[in-house]
Parts: structure tokens; C-alpha cells; sequence
């Protein structure tokens, strides 16, 4: 079926004095969420959409976003915003950590986003009109109208009653009461599962494995989402704070960024709980040999797994330690070049933001090492079906630019927003006690637990 051809006009804006995106989201219904100190892009509503499935989910859905955006006519009011990253026709993107989820993955196309990096501050919108001529100018404001925002003389502001409030719903700054229940095995099945792996690992099936649970937050009304969102951005500004479909979170670790040729990536595998001092955290991390066997696998794993698409890579050394609100963990940052590629016509090509994502998918931090052998022990040991957990989440822009993180400290919403199921994973290597591990899935649900409002 032939999808009609879309129009995006990007206009330069500024906001209210001291109001930046955490502000604006507990007011708004978003649809996509890409945070990190502040800045990033929001989405709101759905212009298009599509999803995909099993092996071949990264090859699809990259396909269909490189035809789509070219079926988009854009206009942008300021040539300031012609390099920034995000501007512009974007989509967010979730890719299910299994190609045997029965979870979709997908990449969804807002009708309106608002966007700040680096001192730019802009608002997209794009026609959803099937019969819309795309070279005709849109009608930005009433569009902006219906999703409680209003432009005037290039500010944007929120609108206290919007003409259309079956669009809009303003989400109260609290939430509902919430409830912790099981999710959908017991602690003590997470207790056993590790056991086992630690005896798959000395029987010398693999190095290392990781091992993820679930937990289900519920609540009587539906959550919203701006606000969960709004709370995490703040309390966690040094992660990446995530929406797209149902998946939510703030990650700390990044599977892959893309800037036109350039490649960065952050490794995150160690972790200490925050309420060990800091002193003694760097001295656990930085000098017990399993922290640090844990470290360097998931690194290495990382560099030969992207060493078919890159020109150059490094990565940092040695590790350093990275302090966030409920961990310490070791992390490395990788820096690289893409490699171009000749296509059918002679043209030199950068590979698809999808395409490199795929082949850092997964990393050791997230699955283990070797690769297919975890691959495979994961579901038998887990009975759980990871969905997006654990999966790359983000976004890419109609220039190729892209950021993908992995879906960590996060959750997925079910049951109509009115519950969400949380995930926590760790990295099982020779030496590991089933109860240390189990302790550290509760500290890295807690970011999602002290946001909900949920005492454990």
C-alpha cells in the first residue's frame, strides 16, 4: 500500500523564562521522550508508525524509515537548525532485546516535537492529512492548539483550556497510590536461576550471563506518563531518560550514538550499590578481579562485535567509575568511525543508524559472553519474556543522526497505563552469589520504585 507523502515544518522558538522540557511533560500526553541534563526532544501524537518482528526486525524497520523520509517535504524557518541533531522529521525507536518476543518492536513518527540542544529550541510539526497538498504551509498553530500548547511570536506556551481537550488531558504533578506486587516469578526463582548460571559458568559453557526479574507496579487510574518522565529527567539528569511506544525509563548506559560518521558508545558493567561510601565503592570496583572481568568482557565484546562497520575505535582505559543517585558502576566510553560503503550506484554510504544498532545488539553488559551461548541460556534460566528490556531505545532524525541507548532502569506500561512492569538485570560471572545478586536488582529498580512513589 502506497503511504501518502507528509509535510514538516520546523519553526525556531523560545519558551517561557526558566521552562525547559522536565517542566512542560507532567502537562503534556507524550509519545516519544529523549532526555539527558535538560535537553533532548519530546513527541506528541502519531503521524505515522510501523513495527516489526522476529530476525529480521532491525533490516525492517530500517527500510521502512529510510523510504518514508523520503517522502517528506521539509521547511524550516531558520538555517541555524540545519545541523542540529533531532530537529526536525524524527522518529523514536524501541527493538525488543529477543527476535523471539512475541513483543513488537517499533519506530514511531510524532506529529509534533519539540526539541532543545545546545541552545536551540524549535517545535515540528508534520501533516497527517492524507489529502493535504505537502507543499501547501501547514496551520502549525492549530495544530499545537489541539495538544495544549500555543505559539505566539515564536514562544511557546502551555494553554490552560485547549479547544479540543479530547486531544489533551493535563496530568496532575502527583500520581495515583501505587502497589509493589510479584511479577512473574518469586525472588527465590531469581535466587535459583543464578545458582544456575554460576554452575553453567564453572562447568565452562560460558564467562559470563545475564540474568534479568520482573516486578509489576499497579495502580487504580492510569499513570501519567509526563509526569513519570518529568520525575526521573530530574532526579536522574545525568542518564538518558526514555520514552517511545510502551518502554520508559533513564538509562545510564548508551549502546550507540551517530553523528554523520561518528560513533560513540558508553560500557557499563560492575556495579556497587550507592549506600557503600564512595571511597569504598571506587575500591571495590576498580580493584575486585570480578568487577573488573565483568568490565572488560562486556568492553571487548562491544569492540569486535561494531569492528565490521567502523574504520577506527578505542575505547577508554583504563575504566573509570560512574556515581549515579542509586549505583556506582565502571563504565568505559568508545569512540569510533563508521565505514563508508559503495552502493549499486558508486556512492559512497554510511550503514543505516538501525543496521550499526543491530550489530552492537546485545552487548555482554546485557547478555553475556559468548553471545549465543547466553543467548540462549537466558530463556531457560529466566522463563521470562524480556520484551523491550534490555533492547535498544531512541531515536533517529531524517539526516541519519541517531541515539540508541539500552533499555535499563526502566519499565513497560500494560494494562492501559494503569500498571507498569519494571525490569532488573545482572551480570553473572564465576564468583557470584545468588542473594548479592539479588540485592542488586533491588538497587537498580530503584529508580523506577522512588519516581512511582513505591515502597519496596
Amino acid at each position: 500500500m502506497d503511504t501518502p507523502p507528509l509535510r514538516a515544518e520546523t519553526r525556531e522558538i523560545t519558551c517561557d523564562a526558566g521552562v525547559g522540557l522536565p517542566d512542560l511533560l507532567p502537562q503534556l500526553q507524550p509519545t516519544g521522550a529523549w532526555l539527558r541534563e535538560g535537553e533532548g526532544i519530546v513527541g506528541l501524537g502519531v503521524a505515522d508508525s510501523t513495527m516489526a518482528s522476529g530476525s529480521q526486525r532491525f533490516g525492517d524497520l530500517a527500510h521502512w524509515w529510510e523510504r518514508r523520509r523520503a517522502q517528506i517535504h521539509q521547511v524550516r524557518d531558520s538555517p541555524a537548525l540545519d545541523d542540529v541533531p533531532g530537529c526536525g522529521p524524527t522518529v523514536f525507536a524501541s527493538v525488543t532485546f529477543s527476535s523471539r518476543s512475541t513483543a513488537a518492536s517499533l519506530l514511531t513518527l510524532p506529529e509534533v516535537m519539540i526539541g532543545e540542544v545546545a541552545g536551540h529550541r524549535w517545535v515540528t510539526v508534520i501533516s497527517t492529512d492524507a489529502a493535504a497538498d505537502p507543499d501547501q504551509p501547514l496551520d502549525v498553530e492549530a495544530t499545537l492548539t489541539r495538544y495544549g500548547l500555543e505559539l505566539t511570536s515564536g514562544t511557546l506556551t502551555l494553554i490552560d483550556r485547549p479547544s479540543e481537550p479530547a486531544t489533551y488531558r493535563p496530568a496532575a504533578a502527583s500520581l495515583p497510590a501505587t502497589t509493589l506486587t510479584e511479577g512473574t516469578h518469586s525472588p527465590e526463582h531469581y535466587l535459583a536461576a543464578v545458582a544456575a548460571g554460576v554452575d553453567s559458568i564453572a562447568e565452562r559453557r560460558l564467562e559470563k550471563l545475564v540474568l534479568a526479574r520482573d516486578a509489576l507496579v499497579t495502580a487504580d487510574q492510569p499513570l501519567s506518563t509526563g509526569t513519570v518522565l518529568s520525575r526521573l529527567a530530574r532526579t536522574y539528569a545525568g542518564c538518558w531518560t526514555y520514552l517511545a511506544g510502551d518502554v520508559l525509563g533513564a538509562t545510564p548506559e548508551m549502546l550507540v550514538t551517530i553523528r554523520q560518521e561518528k560513533l560513540a558508545s558508553r560500557v557499563l558493567a560492575g556495579t556497587v550499590d550507592r549506600r557503600v561510601g564512595t571511597e569504598e565503592a571506587r575500591g571495590l570496583l576498580l580493584e575486585d578481579p570480578k568487577q573488573r572481568t565483568e568490565h572488560e568482557i562486556a568492553v571487548q565484546s562491544l569492540l569486535s562485535q561494531l569492528a565490521p562497520v567502523v574504520e577506527v575505535i578505542s575505547a577508554q582505559n583504563p575504566p573509570r567509575v560512574l556515581e549515579l543517585p542509586n549505583v556506582y558502576h565502571l563504565s568505559t566510553d568508545v569512540t569510533g568511525r563508521l565505514a563508508r560503503t559503495a552502493d549499486g550506484d558508486g556512492r559512497s554510504t554510511l550503514p543505516p543508524a538501525l543496521l550499526v544498532a543491530e550489530r552492537a545488539h546485545p552487548t555482554a553488559a546485557v547478555c553475556g559472553t559468548p553471545t549465543a551461548t547466553a543467548a540462549d541460556l537466558i530463556p531457560t534460566l529466566e522463563e521470562l519474556d524480556r520484551g523491550p528490556f534490555t533492547g535498544p531505545v531512541g531515536w533517529i532524525d531524517a539526516a541519519g543522526n541517531a541515539d540508541f541507548g539500552i533499555a535499563l532502569r526502566g519499565g513497560v506500561l500494560e494494562d492501559e497505563g494503569r500498571s507498569i512492569r519494571l525490569y532488573a538485570g545482572c551480570g553473572i560471572v564465576e564468583g557470584s552469589r545468588p542473594h548479592e545478586e539479588l540485592e542488586e536488582t533491588w538497587a537498580k529498580l530503584r529508580p523506577m520504585l522512588s519516581v512511582l512513589d513505591v515502597e519496596r
